[in-house]
């Protein structure tokens, strides 16, 4: 069975993502709701995702800052290491991503980025792929571009909406048939698992002072 794996570590954003129109609901459960919307100039769709938490401001951006433990509830990831600390809200990291024989693993370097609207409170979490900050490695597809963009709002104290927009092209030998086909169950699953992650209190011990939760 055919499975494109590789969106599972595309968990952020990029400001110029545009407003998503012609979208269509493919996967609807546990009150996770993904969309597959028409993109300008690419023949793979963009994908956003809606949900709901039981969870802090705080709390979920120190499991988005917890690169290490991105194996723990990202589908699919094979090794995700930090390369560079730039700030206390943003980083570069390396992540690789497993997909089926006959399929190269692809990988990604994405510049991550928190900031918070001081009256809204709302919470931005981009990613932008860097696909030359590091040399390629052999035998793994580097992901040409990817730019995505995750706004968390709080609802009240304990409580957050999630938006989730994502556009790639995932290079090399994916058809952008067979990638829009199977697009939804991924991203559903890793937002599942990190939802389910922050509603049991497996909380990451990172610091984020410069987020306030309500």
């Amino acid at each position: 069975m055919f499975k494109v794996t590789l969106f599972s570590i595309f968990f952020l954003f990029f400001s110029d993502l545009k407003a998503q129109e012609n979208c269509q609901i493919k996967k609807d459960k546990d009150g996770i709701k993904v969309y597959l919307c028409e993109t300008e100039d690419s023949p793979f769709k963009t994908i956003k995702v809606d949900f709901e938490a039981k969870t802090t401001l705080k709390h979920y951006a120190a499991g988005i800052l917890d690169i290490d433990n991105y194996k723990e509830w990202q589908y699919s990831v094979l090794d995700v290491y930090t390369l560079t600390q730039i700030s206390n809200n943003e980083l570069i990291y390396y992540g690789e991503i497993e997909t089926p024989w006959p399929l190269s693993h692809r990988d990604v370097v994405f510049n991550l980025k928190i900031s918070q609207n001081s009256n809204t409170k709302t919470l931005t979490i981009t990613l932008k792929q860097l696909p030359n900050y590091i040399p390629h490695k052999t035998g793994i597809v580097r992901v040409p571009s990817a730019e995505s963009k995750l706004t968390v709002t709080p609802i009240d104290e304990l409580h957050v909406k999630v938006r989730y927009i994502l556009q790639i092209d995932p290079g090399g030998d994916v058809p952008a048939f067979l990638a829009n086909l199977f697009a939804a169950q991924t991203p559903w699953q890793t937002f599942y698992n990190y939802r389910s992650r922050l509603e049991t209190s497996k909380f990451s011990q990172i610091e984020v002072p410069f987020v306030s939760n309500y």
